[in-house]
């Protein structure tokens, strides 16, 4: 078992997010200096940057830690940095505990260096929408797993995807730690595949109180998946969400242009393995307002937003048909524009594709027939109005890195006042300025600590099994 709050103390000082280049450059002096661990390149993604596969240790659990599933989430970075120097370093409690340890400090280095315009800066909300990149889904580490379910069927994964399919059916992980975090400021809530128990629960809550950071007691997908706690739920499953979409939508499929997530993937490959995701936010809300009712009805805000962002999506196809031939082709936002703007005109009608819920869904789900917490409000607005910004907002940076002609000139502007507008709206209902933005330091501490309880679960069950033998 291992002494959590012992490594915790040890984690060293971040003044932003690690870089792709300072990733490499820790890998780069353990490959040189540390007879504790092997390095390997797995791969290189799309571009040619290479992909790390570190090990250390030698335990009967093998433990599989991996950033950047998400390109957009950079707080595992902290993470695997962390823990790849004090194994280096020879943390004791690292060191002492029965597992073999493989880390991948970024599997999706492309995407990280697309966000270092703002990882690599002080938070704040425009310059996230500004320069924040997420491929199109059926480009992205976990979205692109191969899945045939009913009429879903998909078998394109990434390069990175396969990459990290590799190292699943190489290692077969028993404890899989996969680094996602989110914007939204309700605060942390952790995914995990199987219900490891109320006492580890209760320890990822203490440590999230210690550090002051709220829960998070609702999510989008929690009406198909399973709850085992405050704030703790089932991972997310693609099966699960085209079932749910099924009752609604005549060909859910359509909605979902997308594969499996690597957890899935893993379940079938070793079905007792855990899977375990916590997902922090990088701000919090005021505490004193979190709960207080707002007196709006959540359907209409929900029905609101989804018209602005259907004018929005109207707007950049009407210009993407001046300047199409003036963008440039080779641009990862030519695709990113390509697959999730320029090929939904047709489903507009059913919602905003790759939303958590049709227009049908906002329209008479009860859940939404009823006034929101503060919360609640600003959860809506960053899931259902915020995200749509930062996705196309990608268009601007494609047309920013075209050719300049008159066409793309004039777009560039018209866009750009739209989406100047649109975060002056938001504010008309949030103070962005209320919000606290989570330093480096906490959001490292509290998610290798949850991931460090999370494994200790597995720890006990091996020990357990060992003594019974």
């Amino acid at each position: 078992m291992i002494n959590v709050q012992e490594v915790l103390r040890d984690v060293p000082h971040f003044e932003t997010f690690c870089s792709v280049a300072k990733l490499h450059g820790l890998v780069e002096t353990l490959r040189g200096e540390s007879s504790a661990c092997t390095v390997e390149v797995a791969g290189t993604s799309v571009c040619g940057e290479p992909i790390h596969h570190v090990r250390f240790g030698n335990g009967s659990a093998k433990a599989l830690v991996v950033a950047f599933p998400h390109c957009h989430e950079p707080i595992g970075s902290l993470t695997v940095f962390t823990l790849m120097r004090l194994l280096h370093q020879g943390n004791r409690a690292l060191a002492q505990a029965d597992v073999e340890w493989h880390i991948v400090p970024c599997i999706d280095p492309d995407g990280a260096l697309l966000n270092e315009g703002w990882t690599q800066k002080p938070f704040t909300f425009r310059n996230y929408m500004r320069s924040r990149h997420l491929q199109p889904w059926v480009d992205q580490v976990d979205c692109s797993f191969p899945i045939t379910y009913k009429k879903l069927v998909f078998n394109q994964p990434s390069k990175e995807a396969k990459i990290l399919q590799g190292l699943l059916d190489r290692i077969r992980p028993d404890f899989f730690f996969t680094l996602h975090n989110w914007i939204a400021a309700g605060g942390a809530w952790y995914g995990i595949s199987h219900d490891i128990g109320q006492k580890y629960y209760l320890e990822l809550h203490e440590l999230r109180e210690q550090h002051h950071i709220p829960i998070q007691v609702s999510i989008a997908h929690q009406k198909w998946c399973a709850q085992f706690g405050e704030g703790i739920f089932e991972l997310f499953v693609t099966k699960k969400l085209y079932d749910d979409l099924e009752q609604t939508l005549p060909s859910p499929e359509r909605f979902l242009p997308m594969g499996a997530a690597s957890w899935e993937y893993l379940a079938e490959i070793k079905h007792n393995a855990v899977a375990f995701v916590a997902e922090l936010p990088h701000l919090k809300y005021p505490s004193d307002g979190l709960k207080s009712e707002t007196g709006q009805n959540l359907r209409q805000l929900k029905l609101r937003l989804e018209a602005d962002n259907k004018f929005l999506i109207t707007v950049i196809l009407e210009e993407w048909e001046k300047v199409k031939e003036d963008l440039d082709t080779e641009s990862p936002f030519y695709r990113k524009v390509l697959h999730e703007i320029v090929s939904i005109r047709e489903k507009l009608c059913e919602g905003m594709p790759l939303s958590a819920s049709s227009t049908q869904d906002i329209l008479f789900n009860p859940a939404y027939g009823r006034t929101m917490t503060a919360g609640e409000r600003f959860d809506t607005y960053v899931g259902d109005r915020f995200d749509v910004l930062c996705h196309s907002y990608e268009f601007v940076r494609l047309l920013n890195g075209s050719k300049q002609s008159p066409a793309v000139r004039q777009a560039t502007e018209r866009l750009e006042r739209l989406f100047d507008e649109a975060l002056d709206d938001i504010a008309k209902d949030i103070n962005l300025d209320d919000f606290n933005v989570i330093d480096c330091d906490t959001l490292a501490k509290v998610q290798l600590g949850s991931g460090l309880i999370a494994l200790n679960s597995v720890l006990e069950a091996h020990a357990k099994v060992a003594k019974a033998v």
